[in-house]
């Protein structure tokens, strides 16, 4: 049984225009809950408005350490192409070459 969060009348409109501020993954955590509560009651609003600024550059963080992994992944993916050269200068310099020209 999930007990529900008592909020205050005088908090009830702050806490529903900071909570549609918070990414939508954590929007129904209980935790999140409490914690803008608790800064609305002893900060106020801008208060709240900080810790949800910090969970916004804390899920960004996250995300950009994931994307490296998956761009190196990619890289991978080239290299194992047998029509994937790294070095495109040299097959140029091939094909100028004097002694491969074609008659």
């Amino acid at each position: 049984m999930v007990k529900r969060l008592y909020i205050p009348d005088k908090f009830q409109y702050p806490f529903k225009r900071l909570i549609n501020l918070v990414p939508y993954k954590q929007r129904n955590e209980r935790d999140t809950h409490k914690i803008i509560l608790l800064y609305l009651k002893l900060g106020g609003e801008k208060l709240a408005r900080k810790y949800i600024e910090v969970l916004k550059s804390d899920l960004r963080e996250n995300k950009d350490r994931t994307e490296p992994s998956e761009k190196s992944n990619h890289a991978g993916d080239l290299s194992s192409d047998p029509n994937f050269s790294e070095n495109e200068d040299s097959e140029d310099e091939d094909l100028e070459s004097p002694s491969k020209q074609i008659v």
